[in-house]
């Protein structure tokens, strides 16, 4: 079976559409479509319907898209390991939170691309339970996430730094002339949260079930910047990673509450399987991010 079949396969699940699959890959459409019919006709297996105007993976589809993600992904190890160190071709799969990937990770990879150009570097930000399953299916090679400290049996995790949670407000709010301030005062705010499943969206609920307080309306949005905006223009209070809103502090588009909280904390981590064999690049990266452990 020629592996460039398998490529043009996951690219079809990527895109769901031969068209534009074709358009990624250089390909014509009908060699796209050439291709997947080659792969149906050696499985003898239907592995695509159409819905909703996109191609959508059937029963079979999925099974042969967990093998090829495990063939592909060997692959590429094998030519890494076969390779020298420097310049090292292949692809390495990060995970990451949308906070850490604007705010704190970049230079690392940065520095890895100069040392291995060929290198092809694909980062993909999710939530943080999503990232952890992906790195367990072997979807990433690695995850740095900002949760608070887990541990799993299949994963190795290292704790990076530790990041404060803010809560932020509009410069003219009420809240921000207190000396200190008491969770009691959101049940006459808007609050202003990150999507479900957002680790800081978790605790402060938690905090406030375990408070007995209800906001007096919620606002949710997934994008940091969006969330930002909506405080800067006084829609609501939020609660943020320090890193992701500090600019904006210093700048006075926003300012910090006098919230203090002992569980207001959450810890940039990198996880990875147990049994991952780590490649130079992956190796350099892991090396660039402790350093930062040390450097706090």
């Amino acid at each position: 079976m020629d592996l460039n079949y398998f490529y043009t396969f996951k690219e079809v699940v990527r895109w769901g559409s031969y068209t534009r699959t074709g358009e990624a890959l250089g390909y014509a459409q009908s060699s796209v479509t050439t291709q997947i019919k080659k792969l149906e006709q050696h499985y003898r297996v239907r592995l695509f319907e159409r819905a909703g105007g996109r191609m959508r993976l059937t029963q079979s589809g999925e099974e042969l898209y967990y093998y090829v993600g495990k063939i592909l992904a060997l692959t590429e190890e094998a030519e890494e390991k076969l390779s020298k160190e420097s310049n090292l071709r292949g692809t390495l799969r990060i995970g990451t939170v949308e906070s850490l990937a604007a705010y704190f990770i970049t230079p690392y990879i940065k520095q890895v691309k100069e040392k291995h150009p060929e290198l092809k570097i694909l980062l993909e930000a999710g939530l943080c339970p999503n990232l952890t399953e992906g790195t367990l299916e072997g979807k990433f090679d690695i995850s740095i996430i900002l949760d608070r400290y887990r541990e799993h049996h299949e994963l190795t995790t290292i704790p990076i730094r530790e990041e404060r949670l803010v809560m932020v407000s509009a410069a003219d709010h009420r809240l921000q002339a207190m000396d200190e301030m008491d969770l009691k005062e959101l049940s006459e705010e808007t609050v202003i949260l990150t999507e479900e499943g957002c680790p800081y969206r978790v605790l402060l609920e938690q905090l406030l079930q375990k408070e007995g307080v209800q906001p007096k309306s919620v606002i949710s949005f997934s994008s940091l910047e969006a969330i930002k905006q909506c405080v800067a223009d006084n829609l609501g209070i939020a609660i943020l990673p320090e890193i992701a809103v500090k600019n904006e502090i210093g700048s006075g588009k926003v300012v910090e509450l006098p919230f203090h909280h002992e569980q207001a904390k959450l810890y940039t981590q990198i996880i990875y399987q147990k049994k991952k064999w780590l490649s130079p690049p992956l190796n350099q990266l892991i090396g660039l991010l402790k350093r930062d452990q040390h450097n706090q």
